[in-house]
């Protein structure tokens, strides 16, 4: 049976912003919007300014990011972003 969490980590250039398992993240790339579960094909895009929103447990978080790289793999996603943010 497939996985269905996957690891996320958001690393901005002064820390590790967010490094758990999720469900699904949602973001908004130069190609349009994306929503990525365990075992998406692997793809490297450009991230836009976006509010993404982390799924996790029923739980829905959203973090600010003010642009940069994604790297899907299928058991992890990377994101290189100029700067993440809380709402809070």
């Amino acid at each position: 049976m497939a996985e269905k969490t996957f690891n996320l980590q958001i690393i901005s250039p002064t820390r590790v912003f967010f490094n758990e398992a999720v469900d699904m993240v949602e973001m908004k790339t130069t190609e349009g919007e994306i929503g990525v579960l365990a075992g998406h094909i692997p793809l490297t895009t450009i991230l836009e300014p976006c509010v993404m929103r982390i799924h996790n447990d029923g739980e829905i978080k959203k973090a600010a990011i003010l642009g940069g790289f994604v790297e899907i793999l299928q058991e992890r996603v990377t994101v290189l972003a100029e700067d993440a943010q809380w709402p809070d």
